[in-house]
């Protein structure tokens, strides 16, 4: 007889944990809908603008002979990354604050030249080449 009751207990114990376990498993479901429903806009709600960059903060500035991260202080330029794109190498690169900035990219068969000056909206790159 008491391992009747021992038997019992176990499956009892077994049920309920198998129950607040399927409990704590749709409780958790239920959560993360809700928090997927509150991070979506509503139908017809107008979309949350992304911040623009402020005109100092560093940017990319992509030219077909490569990748230049460059940011404003006021009208000085200042050129923090060069970046070739393939094929293409550093030839030359001016990257003393200054009211301009010029790089310039080589490949085997092609130079571009880049003059990167600030603007109201942050810097600007004037390709050639």
């Amino acid at each position: 007889m008491r391992r009747g009751r021992w038997v019992v207990a176990i499956l009892a114990w077994v049920l309920c944990a198998g129950g607040l376990t399927a409990l704590a498993l749709n409780a958790s479901v239920q959560g993360r809908k809700a928090l997927l429903k509150a991070a979506r806009p509503a139908p017809g709600a107008p979309a949350t603008p992304s911040p623009s960059p402020s005109p100092d903060a560093p940017q990319i500035l992509r030219t077909p002979g490569g990748n230049i991260v460059a940011g404003c202080d006021g009208s000085q330029v200042r050129v923090r990354y060069l970046s070739p794109a393939a094929g293409f190498h550093i030839v030359s690169a001016d990257r003393a604050p200054g009211p301009q900035s010029r790089v310039t990219f080589k490949s085997d068969g092609r130079e571009v030249r880049v003059v990167v000056r600030c603007a109201g909206d942050g810097p600007h790159a004037d390709v050639e080449g």
